[in-house]
């Protein structure tokens, strides 16, 4: 017997992921994708499984994949991704074990966390943001927090990155907006920890364009990445009833399709590079012309992931944020469902928490809420041992009908570990909650923030990270590569 029990959630049968696969093959093969990276296309020319009709410069080339093709790059592919932190410390490896979290991404904006004012994003909310997430436990990487409105557009990604870099050891999830800081930004963390590709703390997150285009500035850092012997992760974002059919199975065919075209690219630039595959599936309201998560955007998700299973790669989906215009019920909701699913499915990488109005503006409040409700969702997951010990037979035998179990050898044993115990939620009894007032939960999530970030201690080295990585910027400016 299984000394575990251990809840499971399962969507796809077996005959579905065979349906699921074979359609996204025919997608290739048929339709194909519209290539407009001269890097891909170099790549692309030289395979024997690849036809290519026209140019990347004449509005894109049009390649369709040969099944064969597809399938040897499943195949060529690693399972696992080995992670380390900024130190060159192992920090886990991606598709052995359990879903992942994270604090993300590119949001504009800054909800303060004392007053609720939605501010532009600055520099110093990259670093408060970052060390935020590097201290709560139940985060295992940093996504892009933001985008810095207080810097020039030429160095604020890479200031960005920095920041980053300086106020967490956690690997760093990239996501880079101006297409020529790119390379740059590889180039300031290689110079920041010499030997990057050896003991990756830096994946760098790529979105072709829905449907079925690879966009010159993706393929192009597809194959930068690849070539440096980066892990990647490859990632599509849709609106289902816009850029793919309103229909969650046609949303799925089409973006499956989407990713194995992302997976054969990189397998071509160098077989067993390291991919993480994934997919970002939202709605589109046509009345308000706003894109939006629906519970099949987490059914989605799952269904992603369980592909993913059944091609033996490593998987990064959605994280559920966006919705609310706070740490509020409907930011909350989501975030439960999306939580609770990724550990009990097959989910690899969820990056992108604390996202608010419309992933509009980042709010610490519901990253540490959030980070609550990680806790508690894998919790769910590790589930119950199931054994002799655990039954507690001979207290039962022993003390019969009627007994107390509070000073029992198992419980004294065990009590500290038996149950979640929350910083947000503490067990108040009703005499207790009157005499503190009547709090409200988003009083004390505010407070128990606002003290976290007052608790902030700088990391030892992260003062150095800054004055080495500032200096090489300014070289970069200087010579016109930033």
């Amino acid at each position: 017997m299984d000394p575990m029990v251990r809840p499971m959630f399962s969507l796809l049968q077996g005959e579905q992921v065979a349906f699921v696969h074979s359609r996204s093959l025919e997608i290739l093969s048929s339709t194909g994708v519209r290539v407009h990276s001269g890097r891909v296309m170099e790549v692309l020319r030289a395979s024997d499984g690849a036809e290519v009709d026209g140019e990347p410069a004449a509005g894109g080339a049009r390649v369709r994949f040969r099944r064969e093709l597809v399938e040897w790059a499943i195949r060529a592919a690693p399972g696992e991704i080995p992670l380390f932190d900024r130190r060159g410390e192992p920090a886990f490896r991606l598709g052995a074990d359990r879903a992942r979290f994270g604090v993300g991404v590119t949001n504009l904006y800054y909800q303060e966390p004392f007053s609720d004012e939605v501010v532009p994003f600055n520099r110093r909310h990259m670093a408060s943001a970052t060390r935020l997430a590097h201290d709560l436990a139940h985060f295992d990487v940093v996504s892009t927090v933001g985008i810095l409105q207080d810097c020039p557009p030429d160095t604020a990604d890479l200031l960005a990155v920095l920041e980053m870099a300086a106020n967490t050891t956690k690997p760093l999830v990239l996501l880079i907006s101006d297409e020529a800081s790119f390379a740059p930004a590889l180039d300031l963390l290689e110079h920041l920890r010499p030997g990057l590709a050896d003991a990756p703390f830096a994946i760098p997150y790529l979105n072709p364009v829905t449907p079925l285009v690879i966009n010159g500035s993706t393929g192009d850092a597809l194959v930068e990445t690849v070539a440096r012997g980066l892990p990647v992760i490859y990632s599509n974002f849709s609106m289902a009833g816009a850029s793919t059919p309103i229909s969650a199975a046609g949303t799925l065919v089409l973006l499956n399709a989407e990713l194995l075209a992302g997976l054969v690219v990189s397998q071509l630039v160098r077989e067993g590079a390291p991919v993480i595959l994934g997919s970002l599936p939202s709605f589109f309201d046509l009345k308000t012309l706003q894109d939006f998560y629906d519970p099949h955007s987490m059914l989605l998700n799952v269904a992603c992931a369980e592909m993913m299973d059944y091609y033996g790669l490593p998987h990064a989906g959605t994280s559920g944020s966006g919705m609310g215009w706070g740490a509020d019920l409907a930011a909350s909701g989501q975030l439960w469902m999306n939580h609770i699913l990724s550990v009990l499915g097959k989910v690899g990488l969820a990056p992108f928490v604390g996202g608010i109005l419309g992933s509009k503006a980042f709010s610490p409040l519901l990253a540490v809420y959030s980070s609550d409700i990680i806790g508690q969702a894998l919790r769910l997951a590790e589930g119950f041992p199931l054994g002799d010990r655990e039954l507690d037979m001979g207290t039962i035998r022993e003390r019969g009908p009627g007994a107390s179990f509070m000073d029992s050898e198992l419980t004294l044993a065990s009590f500290r570990e038996a149950y979640y115990e929350s910083h947000l939620t503490p067990h108040l009894s009703l005499e207790e909650w009157e005499s503190r007032g009547k709090p409200r939960f988003h009083r004390l999530l505010r407070e128990h923030t606002l003290q976290l970030m007052a608790d902030q201690v700088p990391l030892d080295d992260g003062d150095e990270v800054v004055r080495k990585g500032e200096a090489f910027i300014e070289g970069l400016r200087r010579k016109g590569r930033a």
